[in-house]
């Protein structure tokens, strides 16, 4: 019947009394608008111009770069002014491995910095704030194609992953 409480109010797990964590975040996040999202970050890829200058290589890589865009990143900085050339590259490269393959990079004077995208999941990113974010990126996107997202929905080709190939789509009849 629920676990026992501590004493400054947090509630216990019954079995190895760990405080759980039972703060509620605001609304729940819809799974509908979860499955927009990426219906969107899909219809971007499929639309996105081959005249702008980021050339994203997957649904994935284009989804961090609109999130980092849209300022939900991280930033690591590596100011090189006081390094000598190889050791700056040492360090931008073992940086730029630890952020990933999904890590956008700028520099400016003697800084180097390695944006990289936040997690979406859902016990990460509040309902309010998703909200926010995507429709952020949903500017971006209409900005970048010239296109309203809506639009870009309905005409972009459904496809759902094959999961006997890993990596593969395939269209969707339906």
């Amino acid at each position: 019947m629920g676990g026992r409480m501590s004493r400054m109010g947090d509630k216990n797990c019954p079995h190895c009394g760990g405080i759980l964590d039972e703060q509620r975040k605001g609304k729940p996040r819809s799974v509908a608008q979860h499955r927009r999202y990426f219906a969107l970050i899909r219809a971007a890829f499929y639309h996105w111009p081959d005249s702008h200058d980021f050339k994203p290589q997957s649904e994935e890589h284009l989804r961090k770069w609109l999130q980092a865009e849209a300022g939900y990143h991280t930033v690591d900085t590596v100011d090189t002014a006081d390094m000598r050339p190889d050791q700056a590259v040492a360090i931008i490269s073992s940086r730029c491995a630890k952020a990933g393959p999904h890590a956008f990079f700028k520099s400016a004077g003697s800084r180097f910095y390695i944006f990289t995208s936040n997690s979406i999941d859902f016990n990460t990113l509040p309902h309010l704030q998703a909200c926010a974010v995507f429709d952020d990126v949903a500017e971006i996107i209409e900005a970048a194609t010239g296109l309203r997202c809506d639009d870009m929905i309905k005409t972009a080709p459904r496809v759902k992953k094959d999961y006997r190939a890993p990596g593969n789509y395939i269209l969707d009849g339906t």
